[in-house]
């Protein structure tokens, strides 16, 4: 079967798609809701890591958002398919191996996928929320005339060190506080029938997730944000950017936009999982799967 090594992958990344439409489509509703509802609190986290004057001026708390937004909801639906087609291929070539690792390695792939897609989404929002250019369009065509394509991945090694420690914190958290959660609220109801988290339960198990997962990998957003923005005055790596920040600001560098990251992801959590679950209970309603 002739290209069936390319149309095995890519069949099954669409199969998965289209089976998980009402998801997909959800997850998409509620990535939107919550980049631009918190999006104001991303900017001030941005101009507090790059120690701009009065982080907080309400001008330009939107610059970006539209190319975020661009970056960010087919980033949510190649990271979901992705991780799909490597779970199902693991786990059939890997009977042995424990389920738990398989999800952990296939969602770190799977966000490792979309990295490609949202590094020159995340390039230009920062960029432009440090008010270094004033519209999408100039972002992107003097990134371009200036490094060419180089300039719209600046920072991406910075991006994946940050996002894959995040996402396995996340994911980890998520699931013993969901755990610990279950087994609380099975007590309190008493009886043999299994309990479920309701959309409330999961958007507070997934804020404590996001709180803890914010926290921990600080730094390495910090990192990010100035590969991202000023690549060149920090050495273009993350040994070099980190070792920078340790010369000049010492320990105290690395928690730079630590509060405001917090505020940011773990309402954007909540928003997330309310939004994700009333949308697709109506899709359900309306549109039977």
């Amino acid at each position: 079967n002739q290209g069936g090594g390319v149309a095995g992958p890519i069949g099954i990344f669409l199969k998965t798609v289209k089976e998980a439409k009402r998801h997909l489509i959800s997850a998409a509703v509620a990535r939107s809701v919550s980049i631009f509802g918190m999006y104001p609190i991303d900017t001030i986290k941005t101009r507090m890591q790059m120690e701009q004057p009065n982080p907080l001026r309400l001008q330009g708390m939107y610059k970006g958002v539209g190319g975020s937004l661009l970056g960010q909801v087919p980033y949510g639906v190649l990271t979901f398919g992705s991780y799909e087609m490597y779970k199902k291929a693991l786990l059939e070539r890997f009977p042995r191996v424990k389920p738990a690792f398989i999800y952990a390695l296939s969602a770190i792939l799977g966000d490792l996928t979309g990295s490609g897609w949202l590094c020159p989404s995340e390039v230009v929002k920062q960029q432009m929320q440090a008010g270094m250019y004033s519209s999408t369009g100039e972002a992107v065509r003097n990134i371009w005339k200036n490094k060419r394509i180089g300039g719209l991945y600046q920072g991406y090694l910075g991006g994946v060190a940050r996002d894959v420690p995040f996402r396995v914190a996340q994911l980890t958290s998520y699931e013993v506080t969901k755990n610990i959660y279950l087994r609380f609220k099975q007590k309190r109801v008493g009886g043999d029938k299994p309990v479920e988290l309701s959309a409330v339960d999961a958007a507070v198990c997934g804020a404590i997730a996001g709180t803890f997962s914010a926290a921990v990998t600080t730094p390495l957003d910090r990192i990010k944000t100035l590969l991202m923005t000023d690549s060149g005055e920090f050495g273009g790596t993350v040994a070099s950017c980190a070792t920078k920040i340790w010369q000049d600001e010492g320990i105290r560098g690395f928690t730079v936009g630590l509060v405001p990251r917090v505020v940011y992801i773990a309402p954007s959590v909540v928003i997330f999982f309310v939004v994700y679950e009333r949308t697709q209970q109506t899709l359900a309603r309306t549109k039977p799967e």
